[in-house]
């Protein structure tokens, strides 16, 4: 009680500190005009600091996927869309309800997912982070390495934040009524899908409404022209936001998403289908959120954003085999404000103190036919945060940036005590930008991550292996209520270079280079103990038994690497390289950890030609064998695959309004398999589309 104490006092200290520093900053300094419009064409990132920013001169890891490559791309899902980040990989494919989050080498819910300002939390295993349709989304902009100074607990690996369409992205912010309807086709799986938009503005009001189906009607192929069993599915995808602009500095927004899955998969989505793992399941999301934010440049110490909200996840699985009924739900209703006050310290920019609350309750609940379901027990979760963060200027060149954040959680399961624990993350961040070309900085942080309901207090029988006639095993759940929050001490240091007009040449070439070294204290490990004791005989069945355990128990690990960014942008077109790699083992015993990914490079280039009516791209993305894993796990051949796009967006004559796109991924039909998934992913898969807008009128 008395660290709480002390930790929610030094966080209301810190602003007054801070502002009482800032008084003695030397006042005379000021920046070139051209500096600042240079810096006004620049990209802007929000989620790193919570401040928009260029991101050039931003002290984190940050990549932005825009608008226009999400449609470029055509993706099939989301590993189609995060492919080419940097360190960014999605694990659990290619069924689309099992695809989960990877960055750096932490996965799952190691990894904060955001949708519109909420969090999305839902972590039943093998049960996919993604719900809603690529579609649907305007932009996504990644945050590479530890956040939890801003972002709390899950923040390890990073955060990816993804922001919906809204009305007056389409209106272009003047009054009118228009809509968009585009179907599509996939020769892999037989998919069709239809894309259907109707969107308008009328003064203070705008709306979006949005209706998405999927259907694959065939099992995917692999490159080997191998049926990838259950992989079929059908998706129904939704959205309507209401906006409300009172004043030009104002926006309440309304926003509903829905979303439902249902295929024929295995229990474990990213496992190989049999007969007696195969059930029907659907899938339903429902995310319902009021957001507010205000930002008038001329109040500088009101820059406001809050969100309000409740995320509904519920999973209906019927196992053919026996008829067995399963059946979770994950509920998340949370509550976030934060503002930002700017004061004049005489510097080239403002000091900015970015401060808020947060609090959010997870609950879960599982049934199994007409009883309890210890698998997924019932169980919840509350948690209450505050933090601050200052972005301090000293003179032109230089920027601190130091950051705190204060987590209590509280843990409520039936048959167990409740727990009370509590977590502070602290960050600092310098950046350094000695002219127009270069940018370095660097970052301490601290992460953290709460176990889950389920790591804490699943029980009951995982699994049953027959061993010979008469002989079987029956591995069991272990609940592990005092398991600890995994903990990262996290350092990294960046480099930055850019030249616009390249050699006296429209080009403009940018470069930018990441070393980071995480150390992981009470790293959550799940280890299968597949016979742990003597066996007893069941004279009711006339078997003999052999146990077995699953434990979550914690362990010791560093995580470090490289990465490489650098981009050749033109008029008429662009080339991009991006290159990861990842050394990662557990301390206590210098044994590889399991699910890391390999080394992966991605090469892309673009061609805008007839006056930009056409961008015709091409990508190969490259990835390391991955043999150095723990005895028992299943090693990763290295792979390489193509895809390639081309677009047509004719401006004028009979075709005006028409939108054709032809993506082929996997070009030269390559098999491969993505570390640590267990089945291939889909072999050539052409998709093309004919789309249509009217409007806005």
């Amino acid at each position: 009680m008395k660290s709480r104490t002390f930790v929610i006092s030094l966080l209301l200290l810190l602003p007054a500190m801070i502002f009482a520093q800032s008084q003695a900053v030397d006042a005379d300094a000021s920046t070139p005009d051209e500096v600042v419009e240079a810096a006004e064409l620049e990209r802007i990132v929000v989620v790193a600091t919570r401040t928009e920013r260029p991101q050039f001169s931003t002290p984190a890891a940050t990549s932005v996927i825009t608008r226009e490559q999400i449609e470029n791309n055509q993706p099939y899902a989301f590993q189609d869309l995060l492919e080419t980040e940097t360190s960014v990989n999605v694990q659990g494919g290619p069924r689309r309800i099992a695809e989960e989050p990877a960055i750096r080498g932490f996965a799952d819910e190691q990894v904060v997912i955001r949708q519109d300002g909420t969090r999305q939390n839902f972590n039943r295993a093998h049960g996919g982070r993604f719900f809603t349709d690529p579609d649907l989304i305007r932009s996504v902009e990644i945050v590479r390495g530890a956040s939890s100074a801003i972002y709390g607990s899950g923040a390890l690996g990073g955060v990816i934040a993804l922001e919906s369409l809204n009305g007056r992205d389409l209106t272009g912010g003047m009054d009118g009524f228009g809509g968009r309807v585009r179907g599509a086709y996939m020769d892999n799986g037989d998919e069709f899908s239809l894309f259907s938009t109707l969107y308008g503005q009328s003064g203070a009001l705008d709306f979006i409404g949005s209706y998405v189906r999927r259907d694959v009607g065939e099992d995917l192929q692999d490159g080997e022209g191998i049926d990838i069993f259950s992989t079929q599915d059908t998706i129904n995808s939704g959205q309507l936001i209401v906006g409300f602009e009172p004043s030009a500095y104002q926006r309440l927004e309304f926003g509903v998403d829905v979303f439902e899955n249902q295929g024929n998969n295995p229990t474990n989505a990213n496992q190989v289908a049999t007969p007696s793992n195969l059930v029907d399941r659907t899938t339903d999301r429902n995310n319902y959120r009021v957001r507010y934010q205000y930002d008038n440049p001329a109040n500088k110490l009101l820059n406001l954003s809050a969100v309000v909200y409740r995320n509904d996840v519920q999973t209906d699985e019927f196992r053919f085999i026996d008829d067995r009924v399963d059946i979770t739900e994950f509920e998340t209703t949370g509550l976030e404000v934060f503002n930002t006050s700017r004061f004049d310290i005489g510097q080239s920019n403002d000091l900015a103190l970015t401060y808020g609350i947060e609090t959010y309750k997870d609950q879960q609940s599982g049934q199994r036919d007409d009883g309890p379901r210890p698998q997924f027990p019932d169980a919840e979760v509350t948690y209450q945060a505050a933090f601050v963060q200052a972005e301090i200027p000293f003179g032109s060149m230089f920027t601190l940036i130091p950051g705190l954040r204060y987590d209590n959680f509280e843990y409520e399961a039936n048959g167990f005590d409740d727990r009370d624990d509590d977590q502070v993350s602290p960050k600092i961040a310098l950046g350094f930008e000695p002219n127009d070309h270069w940018y370095l900085w660097a970052d301490y942080s601290k992460a953290f991550r709460a176990p889950s309901l389920t790591e804490l207090f699943v029980d009951g029988v995982h699994f049953v292996v027959p061993l010979a006639p008469g002989e079987i095993v029956i591995n069991e759940f272990v609940p592990s209520p005092d398991l600890a929050a995994e903990e990262v001490q996290q350092v990294q240091l960046g480099a930055r270079f850019r030249q616009d007009d390249l050699f006296d040449t429209d080009l403009d070439f940018s470069l930018d280079l990441v070393y980071f070294d995480s150390e992981i204290d009470n790293f959550v490990d799940q280890r299968v103990i597949f016979i742990s004791g003597s066996p007893t005989f069941d004279p009711f069945t006339q078997t003999l038994v052999f146990p077995g355990q699953t434990v979550n128990a914690n362990a010791d690990a560093e995580i470090s690497g490289y990465e490489l960014d650098a981009r050749l942008d033109g008029r008429n077109g662009y080339v991009r390289l991006s290159y990861t790699t990842l050394d990662a083992n557990r301390t206590d015993s210098d044994e590889p950890l399991a699910s890391v990914q390999p080394a992966q490079a991605a090469l892309g280039a673009g061609l805008y030609a007839f006056e930009n009516q056409v961008t015709l791209g091409a990508q190969l993305i490259a990835a390391k064998e991955k043999d150095d894993v723990p005895e028992g796990v299943l090693p990763t051949a290295g792979w390489g695959k193509t895809d390639v796009f081309v677009r047509y967006q004719p401006n004028n004559g009979p075709l005006n309004g028409f939108d054709f796109r032809l993506t082929i991924d996997n070009l030269f039909d390559k098999d491969y398999r993505v570390h640590p998934n267990g089945i291939d992913q889909p072999g050539r898969s052409v998709r093309f589309s004919v789309g249509y807008e009217f409007g806005p009128w």
